[in-house]
């Protein structure tokens, strides 16, 4: 059954950025409480309006393994491109009124498709045990919850903001290659 909710690694940079975006605007960019708390809000309902989108477009084109791989992609490219912000950040202070926005449009990304990979894990299970697995799902959400928080700080230590955003782009390019064949 663990086979069945094998897009989770993606998860882990969404909670990344709804635990710590707060933290790294505020601390490493320099962002006021006004920019931090509009770019949470924006990702959230971003983030909302998103998932209601991607599942109506994925119920109209019948769709969803190709459309999670490109989201899968694009968040991947997003955490890619908001760590490149913050390595450049460093040498290029100009650079830092775009975390902000990198931060909310990674954020849209990743967590614009759950919904959409939660209705293929009940396709794939089938009704004798999407029950089951969609439990199982939830566990893995609620593990990762636990384990990001914990986890940032010490790469934080080790590897400090770009690190953070590299590991999230990372989990988020996980997700890719699970959706390359059917199951």
């Amino acid at each position: 059954m663990a086979h069945l909710d094998r897009h989770r690694p993606a998860l882990l940079s969404q909670v990344a950025v709804l635990t710590f975006a707060s933290v790294f605007l505020h601390d490493f960019a320099g962002m006021g409480t006004w920019v931090t708390s509009t770019s949470l809000a924006a990702v959230q309902t971003g983030a909302m309006v998103m998932r209601v989108w991607s599942g109506r477009f994925t119920d109209r084109h019948g769709n969803r393994r190709p459309f999670l791989k490109i989201c899968s992609a694009l968040s991947a490219l997003a955490f890619l491109v908001l760590w490149l912000l913050v390595t450049g950040a460093a040498a290029i202070p100009p650079l830092l009124p775009l975390l902000p926005l990198m931060v909310v449009v990674a954020g849209i990304f990743v967590s614009a498709w759950h919904g959409v990979a939660y209705t293929e894990l009940a396709t794939l299970a089938g009704a004798g045990h999407v029950g089951t697995a969609l439990s199982l799902a939830n566990s893995f959400v609620f593990v990762g919850f636990c384990l990001v928080p914990i986890a940032i700080p010490w790469l934080l230590v080790v590897f400090a903001w770009p690190g953070v955003w590299l590991a999230a782009a990372i989990c988020a390019a996980l997700a890719w290659p699970i959706f390359l064949r059917q199951v």
